[in-house]
């Protein structure tokens, strides 16, 4: 009995020790933990990187950007936030404005935070704004990553995409780029980048009021915009496509300083051989003027007109902007407006009305005007 019970016990007590051994085998200590996942970087990331003292903190906060950048391969991480950087030190600088149209995209500088290093992202994007949508292809050179520690470490070889959003300072990135040294491994960037943020359109131009928009954007005063509300903002219809699309609903033709002639304001009446009608309005944060002109011997007469620039004003299409300082006169911008290369436009039996199918062009771009229109009620 005694010999029973020595054995029992014996063999629990061998199932403990095995016991033992096993947990020890599988003790916590031997088990690689599990990796919690990295956060994506911030500014405040990169301040602490760059030992940032306080005054720079300051300095950095009004120009941190939203990002939504990954990149992997030879650098890794995620980042959620950029500053906008000098190009050769860590410094912050102005955010990138919105390009006007038909000038230089702006460079973006952005100093952001990769697996606890700072980096500077270029992104310089050729050509000149349109305010549409762009997509380049064509990357090399145009993407460039480096150390902000140590400059000698770039990667700028790039392949890839990179878009820009019509408001030139955003876009996306799906790109690789390289170091230009024997075996070197590709950093691929993806995701949203922005090294500005678009300009909000004043409060009252998402008014409903007719004209509102042209109103606030050219910053006129109470009086005349009491006035154009009164005698000088008529209903359009009137689509616009290509370069510059809309559609228009109504504009203004202020009758208070009449300017005839091609990028005149104010004219909606003709003499004997010539006629011309303008219409100014605003589209997103640009300002246009519209011209239509005739000519005709012994006079110009209800009917239908060439838009073909050339002996006559034909149909023109000017950006530009209202002064303020002048009652809201349209001053063109001399660089910036298409003339007339097809089409037609009809003149109604009251002379302050019509129809337009038309094409202006100017240096590549084109915008085509159809629809109705009318400069005086």
């Amino acid at each position: 009995m005694r010999r029973t019970i020595a054995i029992v016990v014996g063999a629990i007590l061998l199932l403990a020790l095995v016991a033992f051994a096993v947990g020890r085998l599988v003790s916590p200590h031997d088990v690689p933990a599990v990796v919690a996942a990295s956060k994506p970087a911030t500014c405040a990331d990169a301040y602490r990187v760059l030992k940032f003292t306080p005054s720079e903190i300051s300095a950095a906060n009004p120009v941190c950007l939203t990002q939504s950048l990954k990149l992997s391969g030879e650098v890794t991480g995620q980042v959620a936030e950029a500053y906008t950087v000098a190009q050769d030190s860590a410094s912050p600088t102005a955010m990138c404005g919105e390009p006007k149209r038909w000038t230089s995209f702006p460079q973006a500088l952005l100093a952001l935070d990769a697996g606890g290093k700072a980096y500077r992202l270029r992104i310089s994007a050729p050509g000149s704004s349109e305010h549409q949508p762009v997509t380049i292809s064509n990357v090399a050179d145009v993407v460039e990553l480096a150390s902000i520690s140590d400059p000698s470490l770039h990667w700028h070889l790039g392949t890839g995409k990179v878009t820009l959003d019509a408001d030139g300072v955003t876009g996306t990135l799906d790109v690789n780029v390289l170091q230009d040294v024997g075996g070197a491994v590709p950093v691929h960037i993806t995701g949203q980048w922005a090294c500005g943020a678009p300009l909000p359109l004043p409060t009252s131009a998402s008014g409903a009021a007719p004209c509102a928009s042209f109103y606030a954007i050219n910053h006129l005063t109470a009086t005349d915009v009491a006035r154009m509300k009164a005698h000088a903002c008529h209903a359009q219809d009137l689509s616009l496509a290509g370069d510059v699309n809309a559609h228009l609903d109504h504009a203004v033709t202020d009758t208070v300083d009449p300017q005839f002639g091609p990028g005149g304001d104010n004219f909606c009446a003709g003499g004997t051989e010539a006629y011309e009608a303008t219409l100014k309005f605003s589209i997103g944060d640009e300002s246009f003027l519209l011209n239509l002109g005739a000519s005709r011997y012994p006079a110009v007469t209800p009917g239908l007109y060439s838009a073909v620039s050339g002996t006559s004003i034909g149909a023109m299409l000017f950006l530009g902007s209202a002064d303020p300082s002048t009652h809201g006169d349209f001053v063109t911008d001399n660089k910036v407006f298409w003339t007339g290369t097809s089409g037609t436009f009809s003149l109604a039996r009251d002379m302050k009305s019509g129809t337009v199918d038309a094409t202006v062009s100017s240096s590549g771009s084109t915008v085509r005007i159809k629809g109705s229109w009318r400069c005086a009620a």
